[in-house]
């Protein structure tokens, strides 16, 4: 009985340890779940600015390309010496 006994308070034993350092891990891992959600947060921001420079940019080009169409299209008149 003693001897019963005596394994299931080591069986206990280790079955804490284990816990404690589930425990442990767990914590860790909200604090990195914590961290990615702010760079996550932080990376849709720079990705928002991107798009709307990328937008801004689109535009001037495609101004851009129309008045060098229309430079294109004008005669070039070359001064004769």
């Amino acid at each position: 009985m003693r001897k019963h006994l005596s394994l299931l308070l080591a069986e206990n034993t280790k079955m804490r340890k284990h816990l404690s350092l589930l425990r442990k891990h767990l914590g860790i891992l909200l604090a990195e779940n914590t961290k990615m959600r702010k760079h996550s947060s932080v990376l849709r921001k720079h990705l928002s600015l991107l798009r709307k420079h990328f937008s801004i940019l689109r535009k001037y080009f495609s101004i851009l390309i129309k008045q060098l169409g229309f430079l294109i299209k004008q005669p070039v008149n070359i001064p004769k010496d």
